[in-house]
């Protein structure tokens, strides 16, 4: 199940789909995805040209679509959005909002 941070994201008009991956093997878990399953190959090969490149984002043009990939060695995010669109400029403060650490839990007390 997505977490809310990423289904909040993909509320947002024009944004197609979302990535959230922990890369870190300390955060043992599959990458999260929501949205349309048919961007998902298109997004992993972009996280992929980012390592290659050795660059912190990378955005991947595909007819009128963009996807954003950025990130670091523990944690990447990638938005697959409609080019053009107003929430574009939102997209760049979203991925960074998504990089955050996640608040840790409260711990139970007994």
């Amino acid at each position: 199940m997505a977490n809310s941070k990423i289904e909040r994201v993909l509320r947002h008009d024009g944004i197609v789909a979302v990535l959230d991956w922990f890369t870190d093997p300390a955060h043992s878990g599959d990458p999260e995805w929501v949205g349309d399953d048919r961007w998902n190959p298109i997004v992993m090969e972009a996280v992929k040209l980012r390592q290659i490149a050795q660059e912190p984002s990378v955005r991947v043009l595909v007819g009128d679509h963009a996807v954003l990939v950025s990130g670091d060695d523990k944690h990447v995010v990638g938005v697959v959005f409609i080019k053009g669109h107003p929430v574009v400029k939102s997209v760049v403060r979203m991925v960074r909002q998504l990089l955050r650490p996640r608040a840790s839990q409260p711990s139970a007390s007994v």
